[in-house]
């Protein structure tokens, strides 16, 4: 009998101790829905970025009797910031107070590499993958689109889940045949050459004329095209 008692005691302890996690669990989720309502509010949503919000756990001594009303909550210092205090309450019997520690982050959309990659590889839609990141990680201008990269090269070798970066490719490559258009009164007259130098969208490439063999600087455009303008 002693030891049925001993067993029912433990089980509606654990029963007890899970539904006080869970209650807390139901406080923090309140604090992180609250912040995420003002992130919204100043964000528009879209796919370029994300917010990342995570409640602190509260102190497992302290316990909360369930509140018959819904939760009011406000942020203490009244502005949004990486790290705020939630201020959550009870307005109603049983009433109470409690702060709940939130940490948001705003989070960019960010071409990474899926796999480790070698020097030279043409980069593809199964070896890169889109993954969000912070902003103090993003330095040296990554990318955010896919389409962008696919078809350009790397330059050195490059390690798994790595940012790849501006620096790390090239859109026209050192021996590349590309097409060469050539831009003169309005008049666009195309061929083809053979690049001489790496160099990306924007950047200038020396070109080597495969009809004439002049060498002639001109401007990557896109993806293996150069524009020369006279």
């Amino acid at each position: 009998m002693l030891i049925r008692f001993f067993i029912l005691y433990i089980s509606l302890g654990c029963s007890a101790s899970f539904a006080e996690t869970n209650y807390k669990k139901d406080i923090e989720n309140f604090a992180e829905t609250l912040i995420l309502n003002e992130y919204n509010a100043i964000y528009p949503k879209n796919n370029e970025q994300k917010t990342s919000i995570i409640a602190v756990p509260l102190n497992k001594r302290i316990t909360y009797k369930k509140c018959l009303s819904p939760f009011l909550g406000e942020i203490v210092s009244g502005k949004l910031k990486n790290n705020v205090s939630v201020k959550v309450t009870c307005p109603n019997k049983p009433q109470w107070s409690t702060y709940v520690r939130v940490r948001s982050h705003r989070l960019f959309r960010t071409i990474i590499s899926a796999q480790a990659l070698r020097k030279g590889e043409t980069l593809n839609n199964n070896n890169i993958k889109v993954t969000y990141l912070t902003k103090s990680q993003l330095r040296g201008g990554s990318f955010s689109q896919k389409k962008i990269l696919i078809g350009s090269r790397l330059k050195r070798n490059m390690g798994a889940q790595k940012i790849i970066k501006n620096r790390d490719v090239c859109f026209v490559c050192q021996k590349d045949q590309v097409i060469i258009s050539a831009i003169k009164a309005g008049l666009v007259i195309k061929t083809s050459g053979i690049a001489l130098n790496n160099a990306n969208i924007g950047e200038s490439v020396r070109v080597k004329n495969s009809r004439s063999q002049r060498i002639v600087v001109g401007t990557v455009s896109a993806q293996k095209e150069v524009q020369v303008t006279f």
